[in-house]
């Protein structure tokens, strides 16, 4: 499965290296670390989530 980003995050995306290591603080869904990881960009991320609803989802 592909994750589609929105274009906000699709931006973001762009910036981060090939092989980073991605802290996603307020990840909201966790979308952008499980895209990068989907094409391969990255191999590691830790997604933090205080908020129940999104926390859930990224689970």
């Amino acid at each position: 499965m592909q994750t589609v980003l929105s274009q906000r995050l699709a931006d973001v995306a762009e910036f981060v290296p090939q092989g980073a290591r991605l802290l996603d603080v307020g990840s909201d869904h966790a979308y952008l670390p499980i895209a990068l990881m989907e094409e391969g960009k990255i191999d590691f991320a830790i997604a933090g989530e205080v908020v129940k609803g999104p926390y859930e989802s990224a689970v």
